[in-house]
């Protein structure tokens, strides 16, 4: 099978870091004319239970989260999107990428949160950051489980990867009801290969403990706590690899949390995704060529 009837597949999933939040894109970077190799998922087609099909369009950097209404912003995704282009432009030897991203900021995994796996509900509802209320979980679910047929009909072999970006609520949750979180994800993760189909390489964001120490003490203790679960994941599942943000290139001793960070101390910089983003275009070439 040549790289050519392949389909790169990226999904990005998570909260706020993977919606690229207070990251506005300049003018000159904003996609708004539509990409002739990447390809998304776009709100006005596809946020809804009730779709039978996906429907994919060249990509834009606006309107491709089906999470939260943010748009335009230096997410890993909107990164990703320019850079394959620029590499097929420039004559590389690339299939088509498509993107699937899913996002809501300050969404955790825990029982109040919309990524919460034992939700039973349907509830969709669109908008902004506050305002969105969807199942996101089942929601993953449903569109997952609709993208083995779009590329079968179209005689594609999809290459999927999938990056989480979350994590980071659970600092906010007492260390005490931490204890079922390595469950929470056991089944998060079940649910994302068994609506797939196969098991779904998934990459898991570590959150930088170094970064994690300018907060308090708890806080600190809850970061550990997460990171540990991510580490465990990763060492019993052969799908389940880890991505540590601390080991980008630019990181920077002499500033505040290595300069990684804005000024809140929690939301990555827009170097810091574009490095990011390079490293999932790294990951996909490799997976388009074995």
């Amino acid at each position: 099978m040549t790289a050519r009837k392949k389909a790169a597949v990226f999904l990005l999933f998570g909260q706020s870091n993977a919606v690229g939040h207070r990251l506005p894109m300049r003018r000159e970077d904003i996609i708004d004319t539509p990409l002739r190799n990447v390809f998304g998922l776009h709100r006005d087609d596809n946020q809804s239970f009730d779709t039978k099909e996906l429907i994919f369009r060249g990509y834009v950097s606006a309107g491709m989260n089906l999470g939260e209404t943010q748009d335009d912003t230096y997410s890993i995704a909107n990164c990703l999107a320019a850079q394959w282009q620029a590499a097929k432009d420039a004559g590389e030897d690339l299939p088509d990428l498509y993107i699937v991203h899913i996002a809501i900021g300050a969404e955790g995994v825990t029982e109040k949160y919309m990524w919460y796996p034992y939700r039973t509900d349907r509830t969709l509802i669109p908008g902004k950051l506050r305002t969105a209320n969807i199942a996101l979980f089942p929601f993953a679910l449903h569109v997952l489980s609709l993208l083995p047929p779009y590329f079968a009909q179209r005689g594609l072999t999809p290459v999927y990867l999938h990056h989480w970006r979350g994590g980071e609520e659970e600092d906010a949750v007492p260390i005490e009801r931490l204890g079922g979180l390595k469950q929470i994800y056991d089944d998060l993760l079940d649910g994302f290969d068994n609506a797939l189909g196969q098991k779904l390489p998934t990459v898991l964001h570590l959150i930088p403990l170094e970064i994690k120490k300018t907060f308090s003490p708890e806080v600190y203790e809850r970061n550990v706590w997460i990171d540990r679960v991510f580490e465990t994941l990763a060492a019993e599942r052969d799908n389940v690899t880890l991505f540590d943000n601390w080991a980008a290139p630019h990181r920077d001793p002499q500033l505040p949390c290595g300069g990684l960070v804005g000024a809140d101390r929690v939301h990555y910089t827009e170097q810091t995704n574009r490095w990011a983003a390079s490293e999932v275009m790294r990951q996909l070439r490799e997976a388009v060529k074995e």
